[in-house]
């Protein structure tokens, strides 16, 4: 069956979104999931009649501000939330709440519906309502279900309501390792994304105060060399200090990490920093260089890998982050950004798939301009189709790129190529 345009951007099939959704009161869209509103349009398209649509607004910040503002919003029937109404009334404990709300989804439909909940973040995650929503799949009706859109989720609830079989998630077969949820509760989760502008969140809250450039610099450094020794560490960071200096200034600024995570990073074990075992750390780099090594060494799924790739790899790596160690490491990645690339646009080049193929194969020239064997690739497709002109300006951009950069002439075989093309 041909995916339609929702699952494509979705990156789900409708069967998959559905198997997911099957006996599970809470239904949880993941909140980095690129294509989270396409979910939203799958629940839309498919389960249009049976779907009731509440976005919360900005005055929904508490649990009894949200309840007692949808119970009374016109989309639901009149008569709809006087249970609810009785329980806020009575200031009733979130528990009580969680029944009564449960009660009234059980009067406002007999046949099977979902309540789909957007902009969900609004809603501030309290002890209240965390309260609440533990409580809530137990008083559900059986023919109810509620799904959460939001581009912010926290772990918890949702990680122990997932592990008790009451909650689902979906979008997160794409997500780094899986996403954050369904793992063991006692681990903190955390992701970086540095292939996609530096973000970072942890337990599924984005950190963006880091108390100076230093903290969130080392925080980077330590994600990604997951065993390096103190030295190595010292002379990145502080070559020019004595050793009690840098000792002072690395604890505290390792301290600082720590209080902007709420967990430690790192332990220190046999002379070596290493990640800590209370974390599960989601690494958008170390995924796509492993995406990119699995292409190289298992050519049948090559392909595959090679998408997964050039997908994680968003931006260019720490952008706006000078130190050497940075540079060098965002030009290795960047090296094989461009590898992935090629690989893709030879993939469909051999399928005779010629506009597909150019196109990864320029945007590898975006990145590695001095690829002379890319710019031949580009030249034979432009020759193929009857393009002459282009095919000469593409050896043109590669002469002139050649000549600023290494002061060099095209290669015999380019040059061969070159004239067989212009002599036409």
């Amino acid at each position: 069956m041909i995916p339609t345009t929702v699952e494509i951007v979705a990156e789900t099939s409708f069967a998959e979104f559905q198997d997911k959704l099957r006996e599970r009161p809470l239904v949880i869209l993941y909140p980095r999931h690129r294509g989270r509103n396409a979910l939203v349009a799958m629940f839309l398209q498919h389960y249009g009649q049976y779907v009731i649509y509440y976005s919360l607004a900005k005055d929904d910040a508490t649990l009894n501000a949200w309840l007692d503002h949808m119970v009374n919003d016109e989309v639901f029937p009149a008569g709809f939330g006087d249970q609810t109404r009785a329980a806020l009334a009575s200031r009733a404990d979130p528990e009580d709440l969680a029944a009564a709300f449960g009660a009234d989804l059980f009067m406002l439909r007999s046949e099977s519906f979902i309540l789909l909940l957007d902009t969900f973040d609004r809603l501030r995650m309290n002890k209240a309502a965390d309260r609440f929503f533990r409580a809530l799949p137990e008083a559900m009706p059986a023919h109810a279900q509620i799904a959460i859109s939001a581009r912010l989720l926290d772990l918890q609830p949702w990680n122990d309501l997932l592990h008790a079989g009451q909650a689902a998630v979906v979008g997160n077969d794409e997500a780094l390792d899986g996403g954050i949820y369904g793992e063991e509760p006692r681990l903190g989760q955390l992701e970086v994304f540095s292939l996609a502008g530096g973000h970072v969140y942890i337990d599924g809250r984005p950190v963006t105060r880091w108390d100076g450039s230093l903290p969130r610099h080392l925080f980077y450094y330590f994600v990604e060399n997951p065993m390096v020794t103190r030295d190595e560490i010292f002379e990145v960071f502080w070559p020019k200090m004595s050793v009690k200096e840098a000792t002072n200034v690395f604890h505290v600024t390792k301290r600082k990490i720590s209080e902007r995570l709420g967990y430690e990073l790192t332990n220190y074990s046999g002379g070596f920093y290493i990640p800590s075992v209370r974390l599960s750390v989601h690494y958008d780099a170390r995924l796509f260089e492993d995406a990119v090594t699995d292409a190289i060494e298992y050519e049948e799924n090559a392909p595959a890998n090679w998408y997964k790739a050039i997908q994680i790899y968003r931006t260019d790596f720490l952008p706006g982050i000078k130190r050497p160690w940075v540079e060098t490491r965002r030009a290795e990645l960047k090296h094989r950004y461009a590898q992935a690339l090629i690989g893709l646009g030879r993939f469909h080049r051999g399928l005779g798939e010629m506009d597909h193929a150019l196109g990864y194969l320029l945007r590898a020239l975006r990145e590695k301009p001095d690829w002379e064997d890319v710019h031949r690739d580009v030249m034979l497709i432009y020759y193929q189709q009857g393009r002459r002109d282009d095919a000469i300006y593409q050896y043109q951009q590669l002469t002139q790129t050649l000549k600023s950069m290494f002061g060099v002439e095209p290669s015999k075989d380019t040059r061969r190529l070159y004239d067989t093309i212009a002599a036409i």
